[in-house]
């Protein structure tokens, strides 16, 4: 431990305290941005204090849960019954996996399953040759396969970040898959994610939406929040680039008019846009204790 003297009095300072100090300024540092150096820097930052999932669990990889090299996903069972998490990644709607390096996004199977949740890692298809909504078609494919080999009748929860969480806000409000996720799905985690493509939108977006100016107003899920019939929690990130924290500002304004009740909507408070994933499993916990919560808290009902 250190030790420092404040106002007359000797005051510990523990190890954990001093990574969280480094984390959080390590953060604070890069400031309100988000490019592939930023995710780099983020990753690097993160990765000496994370636990992966050990060499000896039992992680099932790569299992096929439709007909594209990219359906497949990772999953990390519990021994006893339990609820399963499926995890939805971001990527900017062209890039993006289940697995970044050896302890990113294995930090979630990890942690999630340490805490008594079966956990599953998912890949799906990307822009532009796969444009909307094959996201979601491929997250509707996961749900049928976990039901079908995994769930032995547990809840699913799905988890949804950045460009996951606008293909999670699709499953959940499309046409075609509104019932189905009311049907199968118990909760949903949407973090930082991008809801209404009828403004200005990123390269990677339009390549997943479309230029077509009718076709992206019907394809908004912030459009359609009145077919949400999961429990939602919406989260944003304190160093979030302004355009991204109002889309889910947004998301909640809307929900709150559909409902007439307003949705969970948590403020990261230390975290840019994919700390808050990356952290999971390292000192600054405050992320997966806030969806442990939310879940455990649907479970007890």
């Amino acid at each position: 431990m250190n030790t420092h003297l404040n106002r007359g009095f000797t005051v510990q300072t523990s190890h954990k305290d001093t990574i969280l100090n480094t984390l959080k300024k390590g953060v604070a540092e890069m400031g309100s941005r988000f490019n592939e150096e930023i995710l780099e820097r983020t990753i690097a930052l993160y990765e000496p204090y994370v636990e992966a999932a050990p060499s000896t669990q039992s992680v099932q990889r790569e299992l096929s849960f439709g007909s594209h090299p990219r359906n497949v996903l990772d999953f990390y069972p519990c021994e006893r019954p339990s609820p399963i998490l499926l995890y939805v990644h971001g990527g900017g709607f062209v890039g993006g996996g289940k697995n970044i390096n050896d302890k990113f996004y294995s930090n979630l199977g990890k942690y999630f399953t340490d805490r008594g949740f079966a956990t599953a890692l998912m890949n799906y298809r990307l822009a532009p040759e796969f444009a909307w909504p094959k996201a979601a078609e491929d997250i509707a494919k996961a749900v049928d396969w976990l039901k079908e080999n995994r769930s032995q009748n547990q809840r699913i929860y799905i988890i949804g970040q950045s460009a996951g969480a606008c293909h999670l806000a699709t499953y959940l409000t499309g046409e075609d898959f509104h019932a189905h996720a009311a049907r199968h799905i118990s909760g949903a985690v949407l973090m930082s994610g991008f809801y209404d493509a009828r403004g200005s939108m990123s390269p990677g977006a339009r390549s997943y939406f479309g230029d077509n100016t009718l076709q992206c107003e019907e394809r908004s899920p912030i459009l359609a929040t009145s077919r949400i019939k999961t429990p939602c929690l919406l989260t944003l990130a304190q160093y979030d680039p302004a355009g991204m924290a109002l889309q889910t500002l947004a998301l909640a304004s809307q929900l709150t008019q559909t409902l007439q009740t307003s949705p969970p909507l948590i403020w990261l408070k230390d975290h840019n846009h994919v700390s808050t994933v990356l952290s999971i499993g390292s000192p600054q916990d405050d992320v997966g204790e806030l969806i442990t919560r939310f879940i455990k808290e649907i479970e007890e009902k």
